[in-house]
């Protein structure tokens, strides 16, 4: 029996359900990086608001000579709308510094990415913390964008728990100086 062959309709139509697919997915890239660009930022605020308060508590239960000083730019103590401002803070001791710092990185025609990272001096070692966000998928195949979530990355290696820990993780590796407590 002959090898049925796909009709000069059929062929259109495929070629303009491709090209609608693909637009599609280049519209939710899109929207994804616009949401990205807002929600990344304002988790940076709200991770160094936490590290803040960590710092505290950690303070209000130690020995004066072994407490910690914080410092955080102009720019993030005001909530300066312009994102390319030098936002930052750090939490240092003797031998120690951990500095927090939210990084813009500009795209031509496309929104800014943010990055969130943390540059650990702890004694003689570096380390670098980064989390970037995305955007989970849930929903009609995978389409439908939900919650952002945040890979966390210590030395490019990933790490399997929550940016909602790692405020307490930084100020305990820290006061520690150990980086174990940063890996988890």
């Amino acid at each position: 029996m002959p090898e049925k062959r796909e009709t000069l309709e059929e062929l259109a139509r495929r070629e303009a359900d491709g090209e609608r697919e693909r637009e599609e997915a280049r519209a939710l890239r899109r929207q994804s990086s616009e949401r990205l660009a807002k929600e990344v930022p304002a988790r940076f605020f709200q991770l160094a608001k936490e590290l803040r308060e960590a710092v505290a508590r950690f303070n209000a239960a130690a020995l004066p000579e072994k407490r910690l000083t914080f410092h955080e730019s102009t720019a993030l103590a005001a909530h300066d709308p312009n994102l390319n401002a030098d936002f930052n803070c750090a939490l240092s001791r003797a031998g120690v510094e951990v500095t927090l710092t939210l990084n813009a990185m500009g795209r031509s025609g496309k929104p800014d990415v943010f990055l969130i990272e943390a540059s650990c001096r702890l004694g003689d070692d570096q380390h670098l913390v980064r989390c970037e966000g995305s955007i989970g998928q849930g929903g009609h195949g995978g389409k439908e964008a939900t919650k952002v979530d945040y890979r966390i990355s210590i030395d490019f290696q990933r790490m399997s728990y929550s940016i909602d820990e790692l405020a307490e993780r930084l100020v305990k590796s820290a006061v520690k100086i150990d980086p174990d407590e940063l890996r988890g």
